[in-house]
């Protein structure tokens, strides 16, 4: 394909399977099928966001929506087959298998998860999707259940009952917002009447060991634990004293 200066052309294709090739290609099905793709998107967005929103806030909504959607990404990381180098190559340099993540051999993700951001941060951060799950309850409740439940089995969650961080250091530990998100979750994916009861317990019973891990010492500082430490910040960065005794 030539193109003159300032010329622009569009290149049109679509997947088919075997069985469901079309004899003749239409042109004018690829304008149709945007029309209706972007009808039901209108669609879809007009029902979630609140009456009282202006027009320029229900766009603002819409794009939060569509950044949610947009950061699901299928993630492969086999920490066991990165460590130890494929098959059939040259064998991995000398000291992989003691480098990052060497801890959490049982690691098996080829899942897709809600990504801090699929171009800059194309990774999961474990404290990251559970923020993301709490707005995704509204658009999908069942997806935002099913990924803070996916983190807790077993090819995630280490035996020690500890919730994988984040790409490059799965051990580091981070503050145990997950029981909180699968709190906020149950509470708005459904209506009071139509909550599976069974989800929060289950996710709750799980989360346990990870409040065990993070009140274990960590880090440079192992004198006290990490709750405590992210306790006595939060008291540090207030600019506003405590509200006085009634």
């Amino acid at each position: 394909m030539n193109l003159k200066p300032g010329e622009s052309q569009s290149v049109r294709l679509r997947l088919y399977s075997a069985d469901e090739t079309p004899a003749k290609s239409d042109p004018a099905s690829f304008d149709n099928l945007f029309a209706i793709r972007m009808r039901e998107a209108d669609e879809f967005y007009s029902t979630n966001g609140s009456a009282k929103l202006t027009d320029a806030e229900r766009v603002i909504v819409r794009q939060g929506y569509a950044g949610l959607l947009w950061s699901r990404q299928f993630y492969n990381y086999i920490v066991e087959e990165w460590l130890n180098g494929d098959p059939n190559m040259p064998p991995p340099p000398e000291g992989r298998e003691n480098e990052r993540n060497s801890n959490w051999m049982h690691v098996y993700s080829r899942d897709v998860l809600s990504m801090p951001d699929t171009w800059e941060y194309p990774w999961f951060a474990a404290w990251d999707l559970a923020f993301h799950m709490i707005p995704f309850a509204k658009i999908d409740g069942e997806f935002a259940k099913e990924q803070l439940g996916l983190l807790l089995r077993e090819w995630y969650m280490h035996p020690n009952g500890q919730i994988p961080a984040y790409e490059f250091a799965f051990g580091d530990v981070n503050p145990p917002v997950h029981a909180w998100a699968a709190w906020r979750v149950y509470k708005i994916a459904g209506r009071k009447d139509q909550r599976d009861p069974r989800f929060p317990g289950k996710r709750f019973s799980k989360t346990a060991g990870q409040f065990h891990v993070v009140g274990q010492p960590q880090g440079p500082r192992r004198q006290e634990p990490f709750c405590r430490r992210l306790s006595r910040s939060r008291q540090h960065r207030r600019v506003r004293p405590f509200p006085a005794a009634a």
